[in-house]
């Protein structure tokens, strides 16, 4: 009969992580702003955005497992929009807790980082990471 090759015929593409929000200070983009949500199950929901060149955000929104130093683990019900009004920011964040509240759970807390005011891209991913890691210690306090 003849050698069967069990190879793929084409390569396997890598997965992009939606949930990643790259930001280019070469292209004038800067971090925006970051939210949780906790509800009292104890989900959480945690919320990024980057101000683009042009003043539109782009967004990106999901449910998670938060470690002790605030990266999210596992991660579901992913929503990326991008270029958007940065009006669009509050009015996610509005719909994450109507989604909590439609889940028939309760908000137990949300809170809002705001980076707009920090001098550079360094500066704001290390506010970033630090108030990811307060929230999350925040958070489980309040959980436990």
């Amino acid at each position: 009969m003849g050698e069967v090759d069990t190879a793929p015929e084409v390569a396997a593409k890598v997965i992009e992580d939606l949930t990643a929000l790259e930001v280019d200070p070469d292209k004038c983009e800067r971090l925006y702003k970051a939210a949780l949500v906790q509800s009292n199950s104890g989900v959480t929901y945690r919320m990024l955005a980057k101000v683009l060149g042009t003043g539109k955000v782009d967004l990106v929104h999901y449910g998670c497992d938060l470690d002790a130093d605030g990266k999210p683990t596992t991660k579901w019900k992913i929503r990326r929009i991008l270029e958007q009004a940065p009006e669009r920011f509050e009015k996610e964040l509005e719909a994450i807790k109507r989604g909590v509240t439609d889940d028939g759970e309760v908000v137990q807390g949300a809170w809002v980082h705001d980076m707009t005011g920090l001098p550079d891209v360094a500066a704001q991913g290390k506010s970033l990471d630090e108030w990811s890691r307060n929230m999350t210690a925040e958070v489980r306090k309040k959980s436990s």
